[in-house]
């Protein structure tokens, strides 16, 4: 499953990050956190800008979870024209 590593890593990390960041938003690549966002588009850019065309994991922490995918095609990121 794509970004696996990734939340295993924010539900191990949830507590400190709830204690630390809730409201905001965390970017994740594999089991490093790369930085923390007042708005997941600010996040988004900084992971574009950072990482590149790659995924990631943006999680908004908050202690009730909700799991939302948008892969960078259904948003625009990529093109599927060749």
């Amino acid at each position: 499953m794509v970004l696996e590593v990734e939340l295993k890593y924010y539900e191990e990390q949830k507590p400190e990050l709830l204690a630390h960041y809730k409201g905001q938003y965390v970017l994740i690549k594999e089991t490093k956190l790369i930085g923390v966002f007042s708005t997941d588009e600010e996040a988004f850019t900084a992971g574009v800008d950072q990482l590149g065309n790659v995924p990631f994991l943006i999680q908004w922490v908050r202690e009730d979870e909700e799991f939302i995918q948008q892969p960078s095609l259904s948003v625009g990121i990529i093109s599927a024209h060749p």
